[in-house]
């Protein structure tokens, strides 16, 4: 089906993959397995044509077709967290869009997006669907349990709910390679059940092949019987699944920061702790009775939360539960915070402050940052834009704003990819950039919304680690948000969880007394 034949692949300056062989043959159901920032994204977007080659050539011989050097456009999808957030992105002009109800009414529904009348054409050679041919549209409908989110507007759904609604659309349109990058990222255990469910028996009939990549073992489908493993930009292993063993150590989680990364941080979190308003007893975030409804549709309902400078929050709940929602107030995003008892900072929401005054109190880092800023964006500059909430450097810094900016890189680990470009970064490494970006200002509060989707355990605990080390050295108030209660900092000291829109529980870690 596919030849990868003596490739190479440029990587900036210099390359990777050198000589890489791999032949993948019509009837093996393929997994490729590898660490966070192992390169498998990068083999992945060379195999479906979005990558030239330095060197070597790949056929194609799909369905028996003489073989060829090129692939038609639709041939080969991909689903990843980056495609799943550019195809919103498509429907939501800019973050805030998601919030304004007047702008919900135009968005697309999950029906209109799953009709044959809005679905590109079929890669050559493909039978185009039929209009009123709805067989295969409802058996995808089933198969990722889609018929009650069917009337509702994409831009109301939750993640893991656009995220079954992108994979549907991407199987209408008949692909001959079909790419599953880490398609479990941020979702929730139920959204994950039924996810794997449809995978597996998308694999086991092949219609189309899948191509599964992960970077967890225990997340390849059993239907998987042959595997692929990426190590340090080089494809070490490919062959049937039950013939390899990984002889290596168990992978240690990366060291927390060098020790002149250390050294650096705790000057940094002294400056952070003096920027700090004095406490004067006051919530940085109080929510009475809050509720929030898009027409007929209630996402959030009676929420009463407040936060006290210094407190460290778990923000936990299924997909479509309302974590996102809530940020969106707490960001000063949603209008309908003006119409709702929510005071941020000591004000009540309309009472004269403007969203800036809001965001630059807040350090952020969410999912939607990485694909917004343009390739060229420099590690460095997406630090220093910080200070401005900025989407890329549009002025230029203050001396000590730079300083400030290059000491949160040392001290993240950064340094040595100051002038890379941010696009070439790995997964962990532009997490952390970000989460630099966030802290360059010396936030009040921080909010970190899925800041570990899709990365492994070692980089998992690598981030983890040094926001438990600032938080152990600075009065830092964060609000993290997870599916995965695994990936919690030790520093957190309360929990919110949120189903169907309400609090259900709300509780001081380390068993503490409740929070009423």
């Amino acid at each position: 089906m596919i030849h990868l034949d003596d490739i190479t692949l440029r990587l900036g300056e210099g390359t990777a993959f050198a000589h890489t062989t791999w032949r993948m043959a019509g009837g093996e159901r393929w997994a490729l397995l590898g660490e966070s920032g192992a390169g498998k994204t990068l083999l992945v977007n060379a195999l479906c044509g979005l990558l030239p080659l330095a060197g070597g050539v790949i056929r194609y011989a799909f369905d028996g077709i003489p073989p060829r050097t090129y692939l038609y456009p639709g041939e080969a999808l991909i689903l990843s967290a980056e495609s799943h957030r550019a195809f919103v992105r498509r429907y939501v002009a800019y973050h805030q869009a998601r919030w304004q109800s007047l702008e919900g009414e135009e968005a697309p529904t999950v029906d209109d997006l799953l009709s044959a009348r809005s679905l590109p054409p079929p890669p050559p050679g493909t039978p185009a669907p039929k209009a009123d041919d709805t067989t295969r549209r409802q058996t995808l409908v089933d198969l990722l349990r889609l018929e009650h989110l069917l009337p509702r507007r994409l831009i109301h759904l939750s993640h893991g709910e656009t995220r079954k609604v992108f994979l549907a659309r991407l199987l209408l349109q008949q692909p001959r390679l079909l790419v599953l990058d880490s398609p479990y990222s941020g979702m929730d255990a139920a959204t994950c059940q039924t996810l794997r469910a449809a995978i597996e028996t998308l694999i086991t009939r092949q219609q189309p092949p899948v191509l599964f990549v992960t970077s967890r073992a225990e997340d390849i489908p059993t239907a998987a019987d042959h595997l692929a493993v990426v190590r340090d930009l080089r494809l070490v292993y490919t062959g049937s699944r039950s013939g390899y063993t990984d002889t290596r150590q168990p992978a240690a989680a990366p060291p927390p920061a060098s020790p002149a990364a250390e050294e650096d941080l705790q000057p940094l979190a002294a400056a952070y702790t003096a920027d700090l308003p004095p406490a004067d007893g006051g919530a940085l975030l109080r929510m009475r009775n809050i509720c929030v409804r898009y027409g007929q549709t209630s996402v959030l309902e009676g929420v009463d939360w407040e936060v006290q400078p210094g407190e460290r929050w778990a923000l936990l709940g299924p997909n479509g539960a309302g974590k996102t929602t809530l940020l969106s107030l707490v960001l000063g995003d949603n209008p309908q915070g003006y119409h709702n008892d929510l005071w941020l900072f000591g004000r009540r929401r309309g009472s004269g402050e403007s969203i800036w005054e809001i965001k630059e109190k807040i350090g952020w880092v969410s999912p939607e940052l990485h694909l917004c800023y343009p390739p060229q964006t420099s590690c460095f500059e997406v630090v220093c834009s910080g200070f401005y909430d900025s989407v890329g450097l549009h002025r230029a810094a203050a001396p000590h704003q730079l300083q400030r900016a290059a000491g949160w890189l040392r001290a993240l680990g950064l340094a040595h990819l100051a002038d890379k470009p941010f696009h070439a970064l790995s997964a962990a490494q532009q997490r952390l950039a970000l989460l630099g970006r966030a802290l360059v200002k010396h936030p009040q509060l921080l909010i970190l919304d899925e800041p570990c989707a899709a990365l492994d355990i070692p980089r998992r605990q690598q981030f983890t680690g040094f926001l438990d080390r600032l938080c152990a050295r600075a009065p830092l108030t964060l609000i993290y948000v997870t599916h995965d209660p695994d990936e919690l900092p030790a520093c957190i000291t309360h929990t919110l969880r949120l189903e169907d829109g309400r609090v259900v529980s709300s509780t001081r870690a380390a068993g503490g007394a409740g929070v009423e």
